[in-house]
């Protein structure tokens, strides 16, 4: 075997000699390359701009050049004629407008074949914890198939007949028969081979509330829900040393209404670099990225965060005083009021013992906060 470091350097460097003297290889005809994006939008927009100073006529876009074939000679590709007066159409404000007029009114198209369909998607996702495609952001070729593609398009053409009002397709699907199945447990044997992960939807696939759904949630039943709608955003007090991470602290200044702070979480103002304590304990999206779909993680500091938070233990006590005002002085009726707020049902009869047992010694604000912590109420099942 020839060792490679027994080469003399003089042999190395007379080859790389013979190889740079070598003639190069024969040519063929030349292929043009292909046009790049920039220059394909930049062919429509001058389309759109002689468009735009001849009269309201539609763009009809020439046919593409043939694609050139390995051995024979390349096309003539004659480009387009440039616009006349090209410096007065880039400083129209009335053209650039009116392009996006257009982008709009083709994006918001009954005709559009893919608007409707990803709205339809993300609201399918918000209610079962996945969507019909399981790529939200991605509907082409890299995105995944969709599970169901007929009941996607048919939701679809629901959505566009009824004027992409999303009540009642919010109204549709939680009236079907798919979202009021029951969650099982445990998963048959026949369903861990032919669907493991419930594409199919053979049973309702269980999800914990959103950080700002719990938020809400928590602000309702214990009545002290803010449900004005619209105008700026809420700034909430925080914690000092949360202040002190903001460029510039003096900016965080809450708001002088404390009515204000138990408003809806779409309301609450969140910095790019800080996110609220409760809000970012329970998975709430980095605002410096695009989330297609929010991760769902159980672990150790939101049981704490429901324990000690102030929030939390703010709703308990909220809550605790609702159920002695509607309830009444008697245990059980204080129980059974406390159920309904909170989870909307009755209590089993071990549910009911074990809570008036608690009663006599406990306070119900305690009993109030052991419910939040419960799954009924932090799940959707």
């Amino acid at each position: 075997m020839t060792c490679w470091r027994a080469i003399p350097i003089a042999m190395v460097a007379l080859v790389g000699a013979a190889c740079a003297s070598a003639p190069p290889p024969a040519k063929g005809p030349q292929l043009p390359e292909p046009p790049s994006f920039q220059q394909k939008m930049a062919w429509m927009l001058r389309l759109e701009d002689q468009r735009l100073l001849k009269d309201n006529s539609p763009v009809v876009a020439p046919e593409p050049p043939p694609l050139p074939v390995k051995g024979q000679q390349p096309p003539v590709v004659v480009p387009p004629p440039p616009p006349p007066d090209l410096t007065r159409l880039l400083t129209d404000g009335e053209a650039r407008v009116r392009r996006r007029a257009a982008l709009a009114n083709w994006l918001a198209s009954p005709e559009h074949p893919l608007t409707a369909r990803v709205m339809v998607n993300r609201i399918w996702q918000n209610h079962f914890g996945a969507g019909l495609v399981t790529t939200a952001n991605d509907f082409g070729r890299m995105g995944t198939r969709p599970s169901h593609p007929e009941l996607l398009d048919w939701l679809a053409n629901q959505f566009v007949e009824c004027g992409f009002r999303m009540k009642p397709l919010h109204r549709l699907i939680l009236l079907s028969s798919v979202y009021q199945q029951d969650y099982l447990p445990q998963t048959p044997a026949l369903a861990v081979e032919a669907d493991p992960d419930d594409r199919l939807l053979w049973r309702f696939p269980r999800r914990r509330l959103s950080a700002e759904e719990l938020h809400d949630a928590m602000l309702a039943v214990s009545g002290r829900l803010n449900s004005k709608m619209g105008g700026p955003s809420v700034l909430v007090p925080i914690e000092p040393a949360l202040v002190k991470m903001i460029y510039n602290p003096a900016q965080w200044q809450p708001d002088s209404d404390p009515k204000q702070y138990d408003r809806r979480g779409i309301y609450l103002f969140q910095k790019r670099n800080l996110r609220l304590p409760f809000m970012e304990v329970f998975d709430s999206p980095d605002l410096l990225l695009s989330c297609a779909r929010r991760d769902q993680s159980t672990h150790a500091p939101q049981a704490l965060e429901l324990l000690n938070g102030e929030f939390s233990n703010a709703m308990a006590s909220a809550l605790a005083e609702r159920v002695l005002r509607e309830g009444g002085p008697v245990r059980d009726a204080q129980v059974d009021r406390l159920f309904h707020l909170a989870l909307g049902r009755d209590p089993v009869p071990a549910e009911r013992s074990a809570a008036v047992r608690y009663l006599k010694d406990g306070p119900l604000k305690e009993l109030a906060l052991a419910i939040f912590l419960s799954n009924d109420f932090l799940y959707v099942r």
